[in-house]
């Protein structure tokens, strides 16, 4: 046994050695390094990038909803945008027993209107730009659903007016709208009265206004898109929309509007995710063959002097391992080089991406966390395994009178 303590300790200061010696003699290969230390970090910057996009994302949407509010659309709209409903569908809606009331015995309920404003303007460049935005119609009642809503400048619109708030993640991203500027949508003029913060939902991607004067302006009469049912505590969804499943007067989808955001953050990131990976699984495949390539050339380099290093009585294993060691530092030095650059410039950035379903835009913070860099390092380290494991066989098994006689 002490015997075998003894071959591993000496196998691993054997291994440091080599080590040792490979980094003193790095600026010989420099230059394919670089290539390979380039790779990686372009790698680790697409892995990176679309784990914190999909996490700012889910992270934005899972703070979006109430677990006792139900969301209540036409059947078969999967969205807010593909609904419709007229009064008195929401008369019957109210009515439930289920329903909580406020203190003046009134149904907490919120009839809501949801369109994609077409918001023109003329960029640095003098190019005119159209985006599609958010626009929410909304009533008094609706600010009781949004228990975190608070205003961070400004003052609510006034009904009857053509006044709007903006949410702060638009603001960020739209720097030219504050607080008194006007905006054109839909071919109207629209002042701001103030800029709201929602604890980084997505509601902050949208513009809030009056829900009648909406109603006007879109030519859509009484109707809405959606409403919002303050219900009781331990309420069955399921029967609740049995029930008025059975009702003909009524012909709705009745989901929770936490599970509402929470399906539509899968889909968008979903989608996120399968065109930022495949790209990510190339690179890193690209990578790779840059790995392998980089310590094939340093063996081909100093097949010598392993021979020499075997001569000597180093181990096989102890040259191999010092092979995946100087693999895995650029690797790792990579990795960094893609991952510092993207959390100094981009961490907590707002950035925005457009809803299938809404067909409007979302905002969302990129949300660089310490899981997420672990993942991405991971990544990278195993590229730079994969690399120089290789290599490191070939060197193992380098016969030391071939290796001699080739120089």
């Amino acid at each position: 046994m002490s015997r075998y303590n003894n071959s591993y300790s000496n196998q691993i200061k054997q291994a440091w050695a080599l080590t040792l010696i490979s980094l003193i003699s790095f600026p010989k290969r420099a230059i394919s390094s670089l290539v390979t230390m380039c790779s990686i970090a372009c790698v680790a910057a697409v892995m990176l990038s679309v784990l914190a996009m999909t996490e700012g994302m889910m992270k934005t949407l899972e703070r979006t909803g109430l677990d006792n509010t139900i969301l209540v659309m036409r059947a078969g709209a999967v969205s807010e945008i593909q609904s419709v409903m007229f009064p008195m569908e929401v008369n019957l809606l109210k009515n439930h027993q289920q329903v909580l009331r406020d203190e003046n015995n009134q149904s907490l309920v919120s009839a809501e209107m949801f369109v994609n404003a077409e918001y023109k303007v003329i960029d640095s460049s003098g190019v005119l730009d159209s985006q599609s935005l958010a626009l929410r119609g909304i009533s008094n009642t609706t600010y009781r659903f949004r228990p975190n809503f608070h205003l961070v400048a400004g003052k609510r619109f006034t009904s009857g007016v053509r006044e709007l708030i903006i949410g702060q993640a638009i603001a960020r991203r739209m720097p030219e709208l504050t607080v008194g500027s006007s905006l054109t949508l839909g071919g109207t003029q629209w002042k701001i009265t103030g800029i709201f913060a929602d604890n980084n939902s997505v509601f902050e991607s949208e513009l809030w206004a009056d829900i009648g004067v909406l109603q006007s302006d879109y030519r859509r009469g009484t109707s809405v898109q959606s409403v919002r049912l303050a219900m009781e505590e331990g309420v069955k969804l399921e029967q609740i929309e049995q029930e008025w499943q059975a009702d003909p007067r009524l012909n709705v989808r009745v989901i929770s509007e936490k599970s509402f955001f929470a399906e539509q953050g899968k889909n968008l990131t979903r989608l996120i995710r399968w065109i930022g990976f495949p790209v990510a699984i190339v690179m890193a495949l690209g990578a790779s063959i840059a790995a392998l390539n980089t310590m094939y050339s340093a063996i081909a380099a100093r097949s010598k002097a392993i021979a020499t290093q075997k001569a000597m009585g180093f181990s096989p294993m102890a040259i191999s391992t010092a092979i995946i060691s100087e693999a895995l530092l650029l690797a790792l030095v990579g990795a960094l080089l893609g991952i510092l650059p993207l959390y100094v410039l981009f961490d907590g950035w707002t950035a925005a991406t457009q809803d299938a379903n809404n067909l409007s835009q979302i905002m969302f913070n990129f949300d660089i966390s310490t899981a997420l860099i672990s993942q991405t390092l991971l990544f990278s380290l195993a590229i730079g395994l994969l690399g120089g494991m290789l290599p490191a066989v070939k060197a193992m098994r380098l016969p030391v009178t071939l290796a001699l006689r080739d120089h």
